[in-house]
């Protein structure tokens, strides 16, 4: 037997499967181009198409300005398939991660061209060759190729130009590889590259380090074949609708799953963050990993027309002219953006954050609860992980992804675990702001309940149905309107009482919603009165036994203030007690200042705390209302509560609530306002509907409360837009 020692020589083709196979598509070609000047570092990077229409050749042509290459570094380096150069340096010489670790990337400019020129400079030489990938294929091995590489020395800066020449190609050839909707995705690509530097600074206020360094792209087009690309120059600037959003989440999660994550719902901006601690576990079935220490910042974009709106107005406009975008153009901009992105250090990893790729499978969860579940469209995401060593995720050679292991499964878990905690606190906001339409009020409900006429309709329209006769349909509803009149006329003393009932259990609740206002009044009259008489029984024994001035005057001055917060408990049970009644008393006549001083009465304690500034002015002479006790304290406590609550939230110390009583046209009338951050959004006719909340804790029952003892006073309460804070105006319409 024989033996030989032979080696392997690789095939000519594989500088062709590296681009073609590996690669896939163009827009990663230039990706991996724009990467490699990154690792030079260049501040910048230009990428130039030029189209000669005379020699119908089409340039990609690519310009950094980084440190270059010498000729060793071009020979044994850059003309080396699969080095491990940046593997083993991982950072460049300013210390930036390195993203070419593969030692591929570069020849995934064959899928853009025929040839591939490369011009370095260093140290006072240029170094240049020029690889044509129409005569490597007439080669059987990559060692049959002789490249001339030559050396020239001059004084040019340092930097790279790679530029890819593709022949024989019309202006119709390049618009049809170069399409209109190509050279947008190709945009879009390099506009999300690299992570905006507004995430970068929210990870390092966090104390999660993603190395952050300026690097610009700038995309320039000469004498192209398609107009609007034509001659033009196209600086990539990040997301226009990333301060846009409406609801974000976003924190760091450490290598044992424990998040520390900030909630931000900007259809109430002047709320604070609400900050979430979570303790995110791993299935039980040993199929995933912690992925290491990842940084997520999550934004989600409602997507029906109202949210659409309010996304426009935060901000949404054409940088070319300043003017605020229409409808169609923000539904096209979310378009092109929506996607959660893998970033590792300052560049994304392909292809998470496309519009193609639905990692999260969101939309298949979406299918099964679409009001509450998130949809992949309606999310621009940033997922920060660490170096492989670190992190466990591994990319995979081909570009197209990470290595679906452990670490990854892990992830995957983490992102939804913290997406869902965004879902359910959107689903809470929506649905207190009754996104999903409105309900009827209980006084709606109740007449609907006693309300007849319907009925007789339908049995009318039930005879004609039987072919019943004009004049016999007019005999057999006589007695059927009849009976309905007179079964109404029994009813209606059930329906008053229902009303009654359901009058005093609103004054009940809005009691109960004030309970721990009642306490902070109370609290200091009972906390004197506790402290104070045990000492008034010891200095009563002793003056009992000897005559002491000094102790007399102190019983006196004593004895005054225990008056004084004893009237104080009773002016206080005074102002509340309408609201704890059992029984319903009739209409009255009320001057209507009076109850309005005796609602701010009940919150005095808290006003005072939060220095809080009340006025009422009243331009009627004799402002008399015709009405039930209850109801009216609970208009305006009501009123009063949801003010303080937001004025609470107000930054700054000057906080005001003004009413002022006039007549209208004979019709007594109130207009309260406060100068809290006011009313958000567009949902003014929503704000007495039971269940509508801006509060992030609210129950929707305060204004609700308000507008339902409204109705039974015959008057109504309306929310007003305005610039300075929140104005309610109440108006009176009965017998006053």
């Amino acid at each position: 037997m024989e033996s030989t020692i032979q080696k392997i020589r690789p095939s000519a083709r594989i500088l062709r499967a590296i681009g073609q196979d590996l690669i896939k598509d163009t827009y990663a070609a230039i990706v991996e181009l724009v990467k490699n000047a990154y690792d030079a570092d260049s501040p910048d990077v230009v990428v130039r198409f030029v189209y000669i229409e005379e020699k119908k050749r089409l340039l990609i042509r690519l310009e950094d300005h980084g440190h270059g290459m010498n000729f060793d570094t071009v020979v044994n380096k850059w003309l080396v398939p699969a080095t491990d150069d940046k593997l083993k340096r991982k950072r460049s010489e300013k210390g930036r991660v390195l993203q070419g670790r593969k030692g591929i990337g570069r020849f995934a400019a064959s899928i853009l061209g025929e040839r591939i020129l490369l011009e370095t400079n260093q140290t006072g030489a240029t170094t240049s060759l020029i690889l044509d990938m129409e005569e490597l294929e007439g080669k059987n091995y990559l060692d049959e190729l002789n490249l001339d590489v030559s050396v020239e020395e001059n004084s040019k800066e340092k930097g790279t130009v790679i530029e890819i020449e593709k022949d024989y190609v019309t202006a119709e050839d390049v618009r049809s590889i170069w399409t209109q909707k190509q050279l947008h995705k190709l945009l879009v690509e390099l506009r999300t590259l690299i992570s905006p530097e507004e995430v970068h600074k929210g990870a390092s206020e966090r104390g999660f380090d993603i190395q952050y360094d300026s690097f610009d792209i700038r995309l320039i087009f000469e004498n192209f074949p398609l107009n609007e690309f034509s001659n033009r120059e196209i600086k990539i600037e990040p997301f226009p609708v990333l301060d846009l959003y409406d609801y974000r989440i976003s924190g760091t999660v450490d290598v044992e799953g424990n998040a520390v994550l900030e909630y931000r719902n900007q259809n109430i901006p002047s709320l604070p963050p609400e900050p979430i601690r979570l303790k995110i576990k791993l299935g039980p079935d040993n199929e995933m990993d912690y992925p290491g220490n990842v940084y997520i910042d999550l934004r989600v974009y409602d997507r029906d027309p109202d949210s659409i709106d309010h996304i426009i107005k935060r901000g949404l406009k054409d940088p070319s002219t300043g003017e605020y975008v229409g409808k169609n153009e923000a539904k096209r901009i979310l378009d092109e953006h929506y996607g959660v992105g893998i970033f590792r250090g300052q560049f994304r990893v392909r292809p998470y954050g496309e519009q193609s790729f639905d990692w999260l499978d969101l939309d298949k969860q979406r299918v099964q609860n679409p009001s509450f579940k998130l949809g992949h469209n309606q999310l621009i995401g940033f997922v920060y992980i660490l170096q492989e060593e670190e992190s466990g995720l591994k990319e995979k050679s081909a570009r197209d992804g990470l290595v679906e292991n452990k670490a990854y499964y892990g992830l995957v878990h983490e992102v939804s675990r913290i997406i869902n905690q965004l879902e359910v606190r959107r689903f809470d906001y929506r649905d207190k702001t009754k996104k999903g339409g409105r309900e009827k009020s209980i006084n709606d409900v109740i007449a609907s309940l006693f309300d007849f006429e319907e009925i007789g309709t339908k049995i009318d329209h039930g005879l004609k149905q039987l072919n019943i006769s004009p004049d016999q349909r007019r005999s057999v509803g006589k007695v059927v309107n009849d009976a309905l009149a007179n079964e109404k006329q029994k009813k209606a003393a059930i329906e008053t009482r229902i009303r009654d009932t359901i009058a005093i259990y609103q004054g009940q609740a809005t009691l109960g919603k004030i309970t721990h206002v009642l306490l902070h009044e109370g609290r200091k009259h009972i906390k004197y009165l506790t402290e104070t008489v045990p000492r008034i029984v010891k200095w009563s024994a002793e003056a009992s036994e000897k005559n002491n001035p000094d102790l007399l005057e102190k019983l006196e001055d004593r004895s005054g203030k225990i008056a004084a917060h004893a009237k104080g408990l009773s002016d206080l049970f005074k102002k509340i007690e309408p609201l704890a009644r059992t029984k319903r008393s009739p209409a009255k006549q009320f001057n209507l200042q009076s109850i309005l001083e005796n609602s701010f009465g009940i919150f005095s304690a808290e006003l005072t705390e939060l220095n809080i500034v009340h006025e009422i002015a009243s331009e009627a002479s004799e402002p008399i209302v015709t009405a039930n006790e209850m109801d009216l304290i609970t208009v305006f406590s009501n009123l009063i509560e949801n003010s303080v609550y937001w004025l609470k939230h107000k930054s700054t110390d000057s906080r005001k609530i003004h009413a002022t009583i006039y007549y209208d046209n004979q019709i007594l009338t109130v207009e309260y306002r406060d100068n809290g951050p006011g009313f958000q959004g567009e949902n003014l006719d929503l704000m007495f509907e039971p269940g509508y909340s801006m509060k992030p804790d609210g129950t929707g029952l305060g204004l609700a409360l308000a507008g339902e003892a409204m109705s039974r006073i015959g008057g109504n309460i309306e929310a007003k837009h305005s610039d300075d804070g929140a104005v309610f105006m109440i108006v009176f319409k009965g017998e006053n």
